[in-house]
């Protein structure tokens, strides 16, 4: 089999976002934080966002992708990431979870 020729057919981004109230101490198990996971999948051009449980566990809040169907390309999602990158959780909140 030869791919050196071919693209990539799908490119998948799983990243999680986490709010801290204080940073994590040291030795100390647990900490008081907020998770989310993105799940991006480039052939579909769906975002999942799933929030996470204390133990792992997720439940999926959102799914996200363009009103036309078109969904959302690899650059406009790392896009998203650049922006959510520099959010408060409070900023966080209002302009994707209750969109």
């Amino acid at each position: 089999m030869n791919i050196d020729n071919n693209k990539p057919v799908e490119i998948i981004i799983n990243t999680k976002i986490i709010f801290y109230e204080e940073p994590p101490k040291k030795d100390i198990w647990g900490s008081k934080s907020v998770v989310y996971e993105l799940y991006y999948a480039s052939k579909s051009g769906t975002l999942q966002l799933f929030e996470m449980g204390a133990f792992g566990d997720s439940e999926l809040i959102k799914v996200f992708q363009d009103r036309r169907g078109r969904g959302i390309t690899v650059d406009e999602m790392l896009e998203n990431i650049q922006e959510i990158k520099e959010m408060t959780y409070k900023e966080f909140k209002e302009k994707i979870l209750k969109r």
